[in-house]
Parts: C-alpha cells; sequence; structure tokens
C-alpha cells in the first residue's frame, strides 16, 4: 500500500462519522444544553416596514417558522460593555455556540441552502432572545466540518415590540 492511497476501514469519513458520534454522546448529551431556533419566515407571512426592517404596527409583525430545540455542545455568554455616550446606557450580551453541523442541519437542513442574509433568525437561551450575526466552520476533515459557532448578540425588549412571537421574552 502506498502513503498516498490509504485503505481500509479508518477513511476520513469513518473518522468524521465517529468524531461525531463522540461529540454527541460526549459532549452534548450529558454536559450540553440546548436552544431554540427560530428561523426567518420571509414576506408575505411577516408584515416588515420597507425602510426601517421592524415588524408593522399591524397586530401581524414579522414571522419566524415554529421553533426547533437544538443541542448545543458549548454555550459562553459574555457580559456587554456599557459604554457612556450620548444617547445613554446600552448594554446587549454576547452568546457565543458551538454546536454539532449534523445535528444542526438534521433540524434545519436548509440553514446553509438558503442563510437570511439580514441575519433575522432568533435562538432564545437561558429565556433571552439573541440574533445569530456570525457563523464559523470548525474540525475540517476531509472538505467535510464537524462543528459549527455562532456568535449572537442579544436582542432588547424594546427591539421586539412589533414581533408577537417573542413577546413574552420582552417582558
Amino acid at each position: 500500500m502506498r502513503s498516498y492511497t490509504p485503505g481500509g476501514r479508518f477513511s476520513s469519513d469513518f473518522e468524521t462519522n465517529e468524531i461525531l458520534k463522540g461529540i454527541s454522546a460526549d459532549l452534548t448529551n450529558p454536559v450540553g444544553s440546548s436552544v431554540m431556533w427560530y428561523v426567518w419566515e420571509p414576506p408575505p407571512t411577516s408584515h416588515v416596514d420597507p425602510v426601517y426592517d421592524v415588524g408593522t404596527a399591524d397586530g401581524q409583525g414579522r414571522q419566524w417558522r415554529t421553533p426547533i430545540q437544538v443541542p448545543v455542545i458549548r454555550a459562553v455568554i459574555r457580559q456587554g460593555a456599557t459604554p457612556f455616550i450620548e444617547r445613554g446606557f446600552y448594554n446587549a450580551d454576547y452568546l457565543h455556540l458551538t454546536l454539532d453541523k449534523d445535528e444542526l442541519m438534521r433540524h434545519i437542513p436548509d440553514i446553509f441552502d438558503d442563510p437570511d442574509p439580514l441575519n433575522r433568525d432568533r435562538v432564545v437561551w437561558k429565556g433571552e432572545v439573541f440574533r445569530p450575526y456570525a457563523s464559523q466552520m470548525h474540525g475540517i476533515i476531509s472538505e467535510r466540518f464537524t462543528i459549527i459557532s455562532f456568535d449572537c448578540q442579544q436582542i432588547m425588549p424594546e427591539e421586539m415590540v412589533n414581533d408577537p412571537q417573542f413577546q413574552a421574552y420582552a417582558q
């Protein structure tokens, strides 16, 4: 056997599948938590102000699909800084999520095929609403990645005033 033509059962696909099984068995299930992921539902279901990209005041507002519970490998919250500016104080927390890519795709199969360019999905973790704004693929083995991380920013109650699905969190 030549070094450039590996053989046997230890192919990169085998190794990747074993890594993903280990992630689920050792990290996601016993110590991980979960998030409720709301996928943005574009117009005509959502009623969006054309200028400000906020829900309209007609009672309909912006809409998201039924939430999906997605297991999380690791969640790290970072308290937001409170800058003193001329408009007053504004403090939003940041959430860093690490997810098993296959689990995410099992729950939300079109998340990579049809992403929302304005990052309007919502994530609810521990009673707080966050907006994912950046993602990064990790653990790439033979052009296939195993985990993905998302950076999210907290959505403040006044930002959810015309979003009927999130009124319970805006209180």
